[in-house]
């Protein structure tokens, strides 16, 4: 496993975060046998959600069955959209983080992470509430889900104005494949400005869908195939499948380095299912990719790997 650092955290973090929205529906030997994996690797973060329901009361038997609940680090999300609303609010923050520790065995979490956006709320409210908690001891570092840069930005800089602790991290959506729309409404994929400010900034990417949810794996799913099959994402497949071949590597790997390799400081989220799933995942970040070949694989024609 290879390690990051976040503002306002004193520990290293895993550049790799195992997801978990998919544990009810394995089989719980082999999610277990998922979760020894990513661990023995050294993967200590885990990314839950609120919404995710009853897998976090898996990954919470998981974590206490191994003796390893003080040792985890949560990468937990909470102001899912519901019941017609964005949920936005200081009530279902602390309803929703309450709800996650209850499933989670714990009273603290590292990162808090909000899951959606409301640009109608002011921004320094939304920190405030954040800095509410994390004085209170219920959270460490928060930061936002599919939220805009600039409102990030906007942000951390009320945040410096006021003397508080500001954003650590932004989740958005960012893999090699080209989206046609939304996985889910509201879902942001980060675009090109957005990723200008990354790079220059080295402010912490944590991508979520980092593989397209297996379209490199040429997964046959229904919504993988509306999100992101199109021409351009299929041209850049094959040339994942092409410099795969130079590294000995997989279309899927490839797809991961190239997440991994942005400029900045750049975390993956990944749904790792299997054991197999884990050992490919942690081999990714070894695959060092130069800056021509990231835009090759993006661009194909006119982006020369020579």
């Amino acid at each position: 496993m290879k390690y990051g650092n976040v503002p306002h955290l004193d520990k290293p973090v895993p550049r790799i975060v195992c997801g978990t929205d998919f544990l009810m529906s394995q089989p719980p030997g082999e999610s277990f046998r998922a979760l020894d994996a990513y661990w023995e690797a050294g993967g200590r973060c885990f990314d839950s959600a609120f919404v995710y329901g009853a897998n976090s009361n898996i990954l919470g038997a998981w974590t206490g069955s191994r003796g390893v609940r003080n040792e985890v680090m949560h990468f937990d999300k909470g102001c899912h959209p519901g019941g017609g609303r964005l949920r936005v609010t200081r009530e279902d923050l602390r309803n929703d983080l309450r709800a996650n520790h209850e499933r989670l065995g714990v009273g603290f979490t590292d990162f808090f992470v909000l899951h959606r956006d409301n640009p109608e709320v002011p921004v320094g409210e939304i920190v405030d509430w954040l800095n509410e908690a994390k004085d209170e001891g219920l959270i460490g570092v928060f930061g936002g889900s599919n939220w805009h840069h600039t409102r990030i930005q906007e942000a951390n800089e009320y945040a410096q104005r006021t003397g508080k602790q500001g954003f650590s991290l932004n989740n958005p959506n960012l893999s090699l494949a080209k989206v046609n729309e939304p996985m889910w409404k509201d879902a942001y994929t980060i675009d090109d400005g957005g990723r200008k400010w990354h790079a220059e900034t080295g402010f912490p990417l944590f991508a979520w869908s980092s593989m397209a949810r297996g379209y490199f794996a040429s997964v046959d799913d229904g919504d993988v195939k509306r999100v992101y099959d199109n021409m351009a994402s299929r041209a850049r497949r094959s040339r994942a499948t092409e410099l795969g071949r130079k590294y000995g590597a997989t279309p899927a790997q490839v797809a991961l380095a190239w997440v991994l390799n942005q400029p900045g400081s750049m975390f993956a989220l990944c749904g790792l299912r299997n054991v197999d799933n884990v050992f490919q995942n942690v081999e990714a970040l070894d695959l060092a990719l130069a800056p021509e070949e990231l835009r090759w694989l993006e661009h194909g024609e006119g982006s020369s790997m020579q």
